[in-house]
């Protein structure tokens, strides 16, 4: 095995294991900027409480719960009796309020759908408002404002809003004396973003310590068909000092972060979607919930985001809701700092992950995406581009390993002769290297430079919602295997199906190594690389998006074109050599016979 494979083949094997290692995500330190500060026991109830998702199979046939109502003081009297539903329909999403709670029971994406072909739907099965607006009353109860009854101030049931039209949904918590607790929403049609205002009419006065918390309650559901996959990009996140903290469990288990002092925003997310709460005025805290169950695709995550606030002590309290696809465009409007939950790359790498996602990446799949009629030729695009762009770097490798395929017979001599001094076979190969003008790390450095784009593209292609549900060839969703072999049996790692660009992606490899390793023709031991990589890279990249797949099938594709291409240069310059050196000897005795020639004529002059 020569030097330069083996240093290749190390650092190769050193960067994928590192990849694999850092695959599942670990929950990251918040970094505590002020003591935790004592948490009411409305936000422990809230804590401890069971999700609400289970409760009703059917949104519009909501009964009020059938168990005993814990008291509630002044806030256990309410103006309404009955629950009532309102459905709300834009171009975008199809929402269900309900007045229990006051707020919305079920968001549907209307142009989104799961992997069944049925519309994603965010939340569901509920009876109460996905919002909870929690505190400690003055009579020292604690109440969670999805218990409690309101009056909606639209009496509709079916409300459709149009391109460029807005609606406004009120409900009010009709209390004694005149008190109100009113929530209005503010639905805009070409949007996901919903605006919340919170009015205390006469109720500041019954909130103990006039601080209260505002949150999500129920979990997201899944959309994607591998839940396993889905739960490890799960997570509840908040944006506070200028940075994005995450909450995340990877593993079964129940956790909770609490965060002090003023609060940019606070969300839960999915793979693909996400819900985010982002107050208006300032924000006393915040407090995430993760709880994981089960394992595998079996497994369940809840995670949950609250604000803590105080009450305003006039005019209402305003918030600027998101619930909808984890898109740079609708996110970019929402908030610039949002689509950092899109995880582009390692933490170690985000320095250089971030912007370059965010300023070639992105860009170049909007506008391309609008142009090619399908996704897939923007990644096979894409490809070509990032090729051409490091085209200096491969191009230095390959002649570099090419050079090196030069070198063997030598090598493998000085191998022979010194093969029992191994320090004296150093020095002698190094020789033949400085000789030669070869650098026996050639054709690993520039590999190791352009580590960082394909590390990110490696990591961004799996958490993509541009290339979710778009099809190419055989594939249905570039976002997830492209199953083309169902097998009778599961193994780990591999799962119960075969992927067909994986396939193609790993024979690829295989190729590429044969054309740019020669010591696999001199070394049995080299054979076995050839195989053992692509085989390992076969077992992770076949549960991982098929998009992920094809770009690096079409990158190795471009690789092996260049690989000849720099091959055929080498050996027509290493013919050249061999035709001039013919030539020179045919010279050399040509001229050598015409010195005999004159020598001899000389010589008979001189006789004669």
């Amino acid at each position: 095995m020569d030097r330069n494979q083996l240093i290749g083949i190390v650092l190769i094997t050193f960067v994928f294991i590192a990849w694999m290692y850092f695959t599942a995500p670990s929950a990251e330190e918040f970094e505590r900027r002020q003591h935790e500060r004592a948490i009411q026991d409305s936000l422990d109830a809230i804590a401890q409480a069971e999700g609400f998702d289970e409760e009703a199979r059917d949104p519009s046939q909501v009964i009020r719960p059938d168990r005993p109502e814990p008291s509630r003081g002044i806030f256990g009297s309410t103006a309404a009796t009955d629950t009532l539903i309102t459905t709300v329909e834009t171009p975008l999403f199809r929402i269900l309020f309900t007045n229990v709670g006051g707020g919305p029971a079920q968001f549907e994406l209307l142009r989104h759908r799961k992997y069944d072909d049925s519309f994603v739907t965010l939340i569901a099965d509920t009876t109460r408002s996905a919002y909870n607006i929690g505190f400690l009353s003055t009579e020292n109860y604690n109440i969670d404002s999805h218990d409690l009854l309101f009056t909606p101030r639209t009496p509709a049931s079916q409300i459709t809003i149009g391109e460029g039209e807005q609606q406004r949904i009120i409900y009010d918590l009709l209390l004694e004396d005149d008190r109100t607790l009113t929530l209005e929403y503010i639905i805009n049609a070409d949007t996901y973003e919903i605006g919340l205002n919170v009015y205390f009419d006469g109720v500041r006065e019954l909130v103990s310590g006039s601080y209260y918390e505002i949150g999500w309650q129920p979990r997201l559901r899944t959309t994607e068909r591998s839940r396993s996959q889905e739960s490890t990009y799960s997570a509840a996140h908040v944006f506070t000092g200028g940075v994005l903290e995450r909450l995340q469990l990877t593993s079964p288990g129940t956790d909770r972060e609490s965060i002090s002092g003023n609060i940019g925003w606070v969300a839960t997310k999915t793979k693909f979607f996400t819900q985010i709460i982002k107050p208006e005025g300032e924000t006393d805290g915040a407090i995430l919930f993760a709880d994981v169950t089960g394992e595998n695709d079996e497994q369940r995550t809840h995670y949950r985001s609250i604000l803590r606030t105080m009450v305003p002590s006039d005019g209402p309290d305003s918030f600027r809701l998101y619930v909808g696809p984890l898109d740079n465009a609708h996110l970019n409007k929402f908030d610039e700092q949002a689509y950092n939950m899109v995880d582009t790359g390692f933490r170690f790498l985000r320095w250089f992950s971030d912007p370059f996602v965010k300023w070639i990446v992105l860009p170049f799949f909007t506008f391309f995406g609008g142009i090619l009629p399908n996704m897939g030729l923007v990644i096979i695009l894409f490809a070509l581009v990032v090729k051409i762009v490091l085209y200096p770097l491969t191009k230095k490798s390959f002649e570099s390993m090419a050079a090196m395929r030069e070198l063997q017979p030598e090598m493998k001599a000085l191998q022979e002769k010194y093969k029992d001094n191994p320090q004296q076979q150093q020095q002698a190969t190094m020789k033949l290297f400085k000789k030669a003008k070869v650098n026996p790390l050639g054709g690993c450095l520039p590999n190791l430079l352009q580590a960082p784009v394909l590390i990110t593209l490696w990591r961004y292609f799996q958490n993509s919602i541009e290339i979710r549900q778009e099809g190419f060839l055989w594939a249905s969703d570039l976002s997830a295997p492209d199953v083309i072999i169902h097998l009778p049996f599961s193994l780990p790692i591999l799962g119960d199906f075969i992927a067909g660009f994986v396939l193609l992606m790993s024979a690829s490899m295989v190729l590429q190594m044969k054309l740019s390793g020669s010591g696999a023709a001199s070394n049995p031991q080299m054979k076995i690389f050839q195989y053992v990589l692509p085989v390992v890279l076969f077992l992770f990249f076949n549960q991982f998006a098929s998009g992920l797949s094809l770009y690096y099938l079409i990158y190795n594709a471009l690789s092996i074109g260049q690989q000849m291409l720099v091959n055929k240069q080498i050996d027509h310059v290493k013919m050249m050599e061999t035709v001039d050196k013919k030539k020179a000897r045919q010279m050399a005795k040509e001229k050598k016979m015409e010195e005999r020639k004159k020598i001899k004529e000389a010589r008979n002059k001189s006789e004669n």
